[in-house]
């Protein structure tokens, strides 16, 4: 096997890169990197492709890995692609890296195109960090906000220095006054409509934006002030409420998908705004308040969950969706779907009928998708996007 040309290496090793959860198989590729010198470079350029969950017990081994030497430490710091760190403190109470620290490790990865931060008793970055920061995220296409204070200003400084961010994700509620100075320090409210539209937003032109909770109406107008024309995909685990709505209302006519984690009254009105939705994602299904009457004719990929936590006993809402779709192309549920059987019969017929494929998918509904841009939906979290994350 150790004749086997690197390429054909890599292509094998990148067929067993996921686990069943979607998470990258560690076990194996480490495992790969010890068979021979032949495997060993492949298997590391996919070892340290995606460095996760980055916190005190492993962020010194990490570190010295990447400073090792300047040939070695260099090669490894150009394959990461994906950083997943903590700062200040960790959710177990430990200790992650200080901001120090974050900068050396950003500048030993020069192609990194998704950063994860998890953020804890550090309020805002200094002056003299932003501007190390500014300089080694150039290449950074994805960001995520895992953790951060509720009025911590540390989003809007990461935007003002990286308007190269097409995709980001906020899985905390941020509550921050977004046009904080030295002479008004402390949070606004009340302030008029027409004040609140001269002032300006965030630079970046997102492409996607994935919200775990809505922030305050002034931080989500500022997260998409450049983004009317741009943005494409819209995620919300969160209701959207009518001042919430009211902002949301200038990009829906573009969105080319929308993923909803609830759906009621108040996402059936975001819907109807959608006249150019090419996907929906819904997170179980909908019972209490009729699917089909507001779905877009142009969709052509559906996606719907059943989850245990909120099981249904029916598939009826998405039976009448499928017959309400002119466009469907592809219809996506989980294994739990399968399990009614009478109206997953039914379904599947409606499908043969309209030429729709029917895809069973087994990967978790936590796990979000890879942030590149889209063709064709549905979008994968897969080893076929690599070229793409660059």
């Amino acid at each position: 096997m150790s004749v086997v040309p690197p390429e054909l290496v890599l292509c094998i090793l990148e067929h067993g890169y996921y686990t069943s959860l979607h998470t990258p198989n560690y076990t194996l590729l480490k495992a790969a990197a010890l068979v021979c010198k032949t495997w060993s470079g492949p298997a590391q350029t996919l070892l340290f492709r995606c460095a996760t969950k980055l916190e005190q017990h492993n962020i010194p081994i990490f570190r010295a890995a990447l400073l090792s030497s300047a040939g070695r430490g260099t090669a490894l710091g150009e394959c990461i692609r994906i950083l997943e760190i903590s700062i200040g403190g960790t959710s177990n109470g430990g200790l992650g890296c200080t901001p120090e620290d974050f900068v050396i490790l950003l500048q030993s990865c020069p192609q990194l195109y998704e950063l994860a931060l998890s953020i804890t008793e550090v309020h805002e970055f200094e002056e003299e960090i932003l501007k190390k920061l500014k300089d080694v995220g150039k290449k950074l296409k994805a960001l995520t906000l895992v953790q951060c204070g509720l009025q911590s200003p540390i989003l809007f400084q990461l935007l003002k220095i990286w308007n190269n961010i097409q995709f980001l994700k906020i899985e905390k509620e941020i509550a921050a006054w977004p046009w904080r100075t030295a002479a008004t320090p402390v949070l606004r409210r009340n302030v008029d409509a027409e004040e609140l539209a001269q002032r300006p937003g965030a630079e970046v032109c997102l492409y996607e934006l994935a919200l775990s909770r809505i922030p305050t109406s002034d931080v989500l107008n500022w997260v998409l002030g450049s983004s009317t024309d741009s943005l494409r995909i819209l995620e919300l685990r969160d209701i959207p409420g009518p001042a919430h709505r009211a902002i949301l209302s200038l990009h829906a006519p573009r969105l080319r998908s929308l993923r909803l984690a609830h759906y009621n009254i108040h996402s059936a009105a975001l819907l109807r705004l959608c006249t150019a939705l090419e996907e929906l994602v819904i997170y179980h299904v909908p019972t209490h308040f009729p699917l089909a009457p507001d779905l877009p004719p142009t969709i052509e990929h559906l996606s719907f969950r059943n989850p245990n936590h909120t099981y249904r006993t029916t598939l009826q809402p998405i039976i009448k969706a499928v017959d309400a779709l002119p466009s469907l192309r592809v219809l996506t549920c989980d294994k739990n779907a399968e399990q009614l059987v009478g109206d997953y019969e039914i379904l599947k017929a409606k499908c043969r009928m309209k030429g729709t494929e029917v895809i069973v998918s087994d990967v978790p509904f936590w796990v979000y998708e890879d942030p590149v841009k889209v063709h064709r939906f549905p979008r994968t979290h897969s080893v076929s996007n690599f070229d793409a994350m660059f």
